[in-house]
């Protein structure tokens, strides 16, 4: 499962269904679809969220995670991508891998024997965005019809959340600046499917525009893992792109308020937004682990 486009066919079932274990946990004995079964989890980047949500997903359906830090794997230096693929496909029944190029992840994929799960690479985020999905349809009760306005730099979780958007029937409009729009072959896949679904997926560069009348106001860090030396020009860049109480004025009733952690408070956003009524951020990082689990269970 490299790409949300992986999830396109089920995607709506696998939220509906999430949501249903979540708020009706099983009376007696929990199932353990998992039992037995081992994913190796192999990380580029540091984590919290990612890490943790599928250990404990993993523990939860019966199984076992084997984390293997920066400094062990080193995917393409110490062995070639191809090597690592074959021998951890001898050992695991899955390999979840948290990586910096979306180029290696596909490569890690063809080689594997056994499913491959993006836990992040430069390209996409699939995994955060179907937690995302889940927290936007347990606190609205639905996802089509509704308006996300994204606002900041088009990276990977701005990329997974155009196409499960289009997939899912909500209207999206990512506000970045036009040097930082996201990737323009996923805009365009996106835009395919949402004519499809009867809703529209866009790219714009004014926030405000992008946040008129948004049921969903959601921005991620401006500066990530492997940009530090990027840091004052991005922050001078996108200071304009801040969610904050001047953003949020024109949103529809009852918006919720969203961002994948970690957070920047006086940067992408005010501290009166994220630690506002509005915002559902601690939500969304736990519905990681609900929303992981059924896409454990469907790929492994």
């Amino acid at each position: 499962m490299i790409s949300v486009l992986d999830m396109k066919s089920d995607l709506d079932k696998m939220l509906s269904k999430a949501l249903k274990a979540k708020t009706e946990p099983p009376k007696g004995r929990r199932p353990e679809p998992l039992k037995r079964k081992v994913l190796a989890m192999v990380f580029e980047k540091p984590s919290l969220r990612t890490r943790i949500s599928f250990e404990v997903a993993v523990s939860q359906l019966g199984g076992t995670a084997i984390y293997m830090g920066p400094d062990e794997v080193k995917m393409g230096e110490r062995e070639s991508v191809a090597d690592v693929a074959k021998v951890l496909s001898g050992y695991a029944d899955g390999i979840l891998y948290r990586a910096f190029s979306n180029e290696v992840m596909r490569e890690l994929a063809e080689h594997a024997t056994v499913p491959v799960i993006n836990g992040l690479d430069d390209t996409e985020h699939p995994c955060q965005v179907a937690g995302d999905l889940l927290t936007i349809l347990e606190k609205k009760k639905k996802l089509k019809g509704l308006q996300l306005a994204y606002v900041g730099d088009g990276n990977n979780v701005c990329n997974s959340l155009l196409l499960g958007c289009a997939i899912t029937g909500m209207n999206m409009r990512a506000a970045t600046p036009r040097t930082h729009a996201p990737e323009p072959g996923i805009l365009e896949q996106a835009q395919a499917i949402a004519e499809e679904n009867d809703c529209v997926v866009e790219s714009i560069s004014n926030p405000f525009e992008a946040a008129e009348g948004a049921d969903v106001i959601y921005t991620d860090t401006w500066v990530s893992m492997g940009q530090e030396s990027e840091k004052e020009e991005r922050e001078a860049l996108f200071l304009p792109y801040q969610a904050n109480a001047n953003l949020v004025e024109k949103a529809a009733k009852g918006w919720i308020f969203m961002h994948c952690l970690p957070a920047h408070r006086g940067y992408e956003v005010s501290e009166e937004i994220i630690d506002g009524p509005h915002s559902v951020v601690f939500d969304q990082a736990v519905n990681r682990l609900h929303a992981q689990k059924v896409i454990l269970a469907a790929v492994l």
